[in-house]
């Protein structure tokens, strides 16, 4: 008996975790529903975060309930919350009612498809993930129509609390930017001195197999060195102001399909469930070069760093003038104190509401052992991030990234829709 209760455990668990990678598609399904809704007002103008607000701390609570923890927030003060966002926004009580319900809704299409994964999901488990689920709808409903009528404001010392923390991250960011650099010149003369000391072993009386291992060491460093010095000189080309923008009209959702198919051979290698999810087809007017450029990137960290699971790339619209990329991946995330996890830091979203993996239970991240994996999470790992962030800043578009340790990273980047409208505006 207790066997069988520790199975339907692990299941309910596998679903938290299959629920937690989903979170940023999830979201994005959500919203999209919501703007196909024509009964529905006000969504149109929301940014993703006044859009989400709340929503995702809701969904953290199921998760902890799922594992059997205890939840960190009040599910009936964080929907007041969110009821009283809608409310300062000029929603529609019944406005606020069918949002839940499309979420919900969605929720239940997730179990759907997990049940086509877990072929042997015991009805206990899945009695007990339909329990929490509609608990959590009941205590969402509950709580945003009881106080849906309270106001709430932000006073000017708070407003000039974030404008002097956000002048306080761009100066950090520089002083990151430089330590960063640092690292990766320290990487290129490691990389140099290791050719060397091959080379000069390869003039000695070797065996075949040390022949073998030399060659092997070579290649290695030769392919690390070429990558680093590719992404340094990219980086000092943006850096120069050399870099200008091509806009033309054409579907990014067919990119972003192309330059995931480019790298799945890499992610089939290592195992790894690449997933790309978002309207097609998707027009814009932009540089489809740089926009390929920042999502090559990105999955090159993503597959680089992540060892199990699953890699989500997902877009959608955001509003009439921005979209929204985004790329998500269940790896171990960025040490704290590295530059890529202090760039992290910098550029995590503001309000602990809108960030998935702010309230995420702490468990400790996976240890590493082997020699291998030291050598997976070096110094030099974020500086394909920087690119990125260079590449973000020419374009005009933000970057968010949100990376917990044992969990995984997520990159997210809104651009502009019309690049050359909005270059005109300027």
């Amino acid at each position: 008996m207790a066997a069988k209760k520790n199975i339907d455990k692990k299941q309910v668990t596998a679903f938290s975790d299959y629920l937690m990678s989903r979170r940023e598609t999830l979201l994005n399904n959500w919203r999209q529903r919501c703007a196909q809704d024509g009964q529905l007002t006000s969504k149109s103008s929301f940014t993703r975060e006044e859009f989400n607000d709340q929503v995702p701390v809701l969904l953290d609570i199921l998760t902890q309930r799922l594992n059997g923890e205890k939840p960190r927030y009040d599910p009936i003060m964080t929907a007041n919350e969110h009821g009283l966002h809608r409310w300062q926004s000029g929603y529609e009580l019944p406005d606020l009612i069918v949002e839940l319900e499309h979420l919900f809704a969605i929720l239940h299409e997730e179990i759907d498809a997990f049940q086509q994964t877990q072929t042997d999901l015991s009805p206990a488990a899945l009695a007990k993930i339909y329990r929490e689920i509609h608990r959590i709808y009941s205590e969402s409903c509950r709580g945003s129509i009881v106080y849906y009528n309270e106001l709430r404001q932000t006073t000017a010392a708070e407003q000039a609390a974030r404008l002097q923390n956000a002048l306080d991250q761009l100066q950090e960011l520089a002083k990151v930017r430089n330590e960063h650099l640092r690292h990766s010149s320290h990487d290129l003369r490691s990389s140099f001195s290791v050719l060397l000391m091959s080379s000069q072993l390869w003039q000695l009386n070797v065996t075949d197999l040390e022949r073998t291992e030399l060659i092997g060491m070579l290649n290695r460093n030769l392919t690390s060195i070429r990558d680093m010095l590719l992404q340094l000189t990219d980086y000092a080309r943006i850096e120069a102001g050399q870099e200008t923008l091509i806009i033309k009209k054409f579907d990014v959702a067919a990119l972003i399909g192309e330059t995931a198919e480019l790298i799945r051979p890499t992610a089939n290698a290592k195992k790894l469930d690449l997933n790309a999810e978002g309207p097609a087809p998707f027009m814009i007017e932009s540089d489809r070069v740089q926009i390929q450029r920042v999502l090559q990137n990105l999955l090159y960290n993503a597959v680089k760093y992540t060892k199990q699971g699953r890699i989500n790339i997902t877009w959608t619209k955001e509003n009439d003038s921005r979209w929204v990329l985004s790329v998500q991946d269940t790896g171990e995330g960025f040490a704290e104190n590295s530059p890529a996890g202090l760039l992290a830091e910098q550029l995590k979203p503001s309000a602990h509401s809108t960030a998935i993996y702010q309230q995420i239970p702490e468990k400790p991240a996976p240890t590493m052992t082997s020699e291998n994996e030291k050598i997976d999470m070096k110094e030099s790992e974020g500086l394909g991030l920087f690119i990125v962030k260079k590449i973000c800043e020419l374009m005009k578009a933000s970057m968010d990234i949100e990376s917990n340790p044992g969990f995984g990273t997520l990159v997210r980047i809104r651009f502009q829709i019309n690049q050359e409208q909005n270059k005109q505006v300027q």
